[in-house]
């Protein structure tokens, strides 16, 4: 009886328990849009300024795709497993033709896909799963994901794995500085003792939110381990090789990414559940 008791204590805590107030605070992933037609956009800065971005969905029960164009000329594509059906919007893969990347093309693409799942879904989780298990001893091991890992950033994810778990000097047998390469910034190639036995990781700068190139910045990292767990703590170190989730603390930056106005961010929280 007692048990029970505690248990229903537990229960009714939680539901007198205040909700934190939510807070408007638009914000954006890529760059500023204008909305010309239900499937057309015009893109108001950076490279592709002025141009009109066509973007085409398909939505099925178990799966979800969006494809962008320019011109006619097919230049992204994005895929969404549904999993469960009608809950679980988990986001597998971003592709950008070459020459357009770096341009905003795939956090148009991921916003445009959330949104309009957002819009159909009564209750929906977020995943992106971007986890790539490695060998310390492989070769040829290079940073993967680093647009899909800074969109996922802003968007108020975090990874799946404990970083600060993962990461203590007594798991950690290696870390190695990896230069740029394939137009990928510099990144850590961190060895550890348990799984995933190797985590590859890059920068973020703390004002931009923006990859940092300067292969200086993971030198002078490197020798101030305090540093590296306070970036670490502040989303500003993120790993290419594991999945993320968005948890209860990211919705509200989630949402306010997405929607367009208040009421539509607020009637997105009601339906967003954290992992």
């Amino acid at each position: 009886m007692t048990g029970l008791v505690r248990a229903f204590g537990r229960i009714i805590g939680r539901t007198l328990r205040p909700t934190p107030k939510f807070v408007w605070r638009p914000g954006r992933v890529g760059p500023r849009l204008q909305t010309i037609g239900p499937d057309r956009i015009r893109i108001l800065e950076g490279d592709l300024a002025g141009q009109e971005l066509v973007l085409t969905t398909e939505l099925l029960p178990t799966k979800a795709d969006i494809y962008a164009s320019l011109d006619g000329q097919p230049v992204g594509r994005a895929y969404v497993e549904r999993d469960p059906p009608e809950k679980g919007i988990v986001l597998w893969d971003v592709a950008v033709k070459e020459g357009f990347r770096k341009k905003g093309i795939a956090s148009i693409m991921v916003c445009r896909i959330f949104r309009e799942l957002i819009a159909q879904q009564r209750v929906a989780t977020f995943r992106i799963r971007m986890i790539r298990l490695m060998k310390p001893a492989d070769r040829n091991i290079e940073l993967q994901n680093v647009g899909i890992g800074v969109i996922g950033n802003r968007l108020g994810f975090t990874p799946e794995f404990d970083l600060k778990r993962l990461l203590k000097p007594s798991n950690v047998t290696g870390i190695e500085i990896l230069p740029s390469k394939n137009g990928f910034p510099p990144s850590f190639k961190v060895v550890i003792k348990t799984f995933p036995l190797v985590l590859i990781a890059f920068v973020l700068d703390p004002d931009s939110r923006r990859p940092v190139d300067d292969f200086r910045t993971y030198v002078r990292l490197m020798k101030d381990e305090r540093t590296i767990y306070d970036w670490v703590g502040r989303g500003l170190i993120v790993i290419g090789n594991g999945n993320y989730c968005l948890r209860a603390a990211g919705i509200a930056q989630f949402v306010n990414h997405l929607a367009t106005d208040e009421f539509e961010a607020r009637v997105f929280r009601q339906r967003v559940r954290g992992v």
